[in-house]
């Protein structure tokens, strides 16, 4: 059983070629529920945050596209659960993948295990009957489990069938991406929670030429917040279009 966690953060020592290496696992999650903009996903969210709250083992497996947001969800729900006293750990399948899947013994003892992109763990051998067997020590541990992928479980591409079933096992969310009025409402919302007005127009004017996804979208307003500050400039098309040589 893991002494001293830190928030979210584990040491782990594994053995290799007779050395000793000490670790670091999981990562800070920098999301909450708050900064989800909801649009079509208000039964998922609200899944989500009762989940403290339930006193049973729970699985969800969540999917969709690169860039709706299941990223931010895996780890808002890793913020709200340690605010209820959990012992959470969120972690990335890249991650994982510079270790073999021994790297997940001792992890059932966590109250909650959240997994992102875990189709990127499969179509390997060793990493599906690893976590294969986590998943087994989880049940056993009356632990919970949040993964997300991109694509429903049925249609992963595995080659242990126990494990298919096991995914297909939990409760299954498809994330669904947000329209482009929703994306507007939500640029121009967080433009004003980091201190600037972001009018219609040029929310609009991002929208038509940014990619859509919300971290792209994030990523625009963080180049345009920095520029402002820097050169002491109204965000305006044409200072937009400067910005970012459209």
């Amino acid at each position: 059983m893991w002494n001293g966690i830190e928030l979210f953060m584990i040491e782990k020592t594994l053995a290799t070629e007779g050395q000793q290496l000490t670790l670091s696992l999981g990562c800070q999650p920098k999301r909450d529920f708050d900064g989800f903009v909801v649009g079509d996903n208000a039964q998922l969210v609200k899944v989500l945050k009762c989940l403290p709250e339930v006193n049973e083992r729970r699985f969800y497996y969540i999917w969709g596209e690169s860039g709706c947001g299941k990223s931010h969800l895996l780890q808002a729900e890793c913020q709200l659960s340690t605010l209820a006293q959990w012992r959470c750990i969120y972690l990335e399948a890249e991650q994982l993948l510079e270790f073999g899947p021994e790297v997940l013994d001792g992890m059932e003892h966590f109250d909650l295990v959240c997994v992102d992109d875990i189709d990127r763990l499969l179509g390997s051998e060793l990493w599906e009957e690893g976590f294969f067997h986590f998943y087994n020590k989880l049940f056993d541990g009356n632990s919970s489990l949040v993964v997300s992928a991109s694509s429903a479980p049925r249609s992963l591409d595995i080659e242990l069938p126990d494990l298919q079933s096991r995914l297909c096992s939990g409760e299954v969310y498809q994330v669904a991406g947000l329209a482009d009025d929703a994306k507007m409402e939500f640029m121009i919302s967080d433009a004003h929670k980091r201190g600037f007005q972001l009018t219609p127009e040029v929310a609009e004017y991002i929208i038509q030429r940014s990619p859509r996804d919300i971290m792209s979208l994030q990523a625009v307003l963080d180049t345009l917040d920095a520029l402002s500050l820097s050169e002491q400039r109204l965000i305006t098309i044409p200072f937009v279009k400067k910005a970012l040589s459209w």
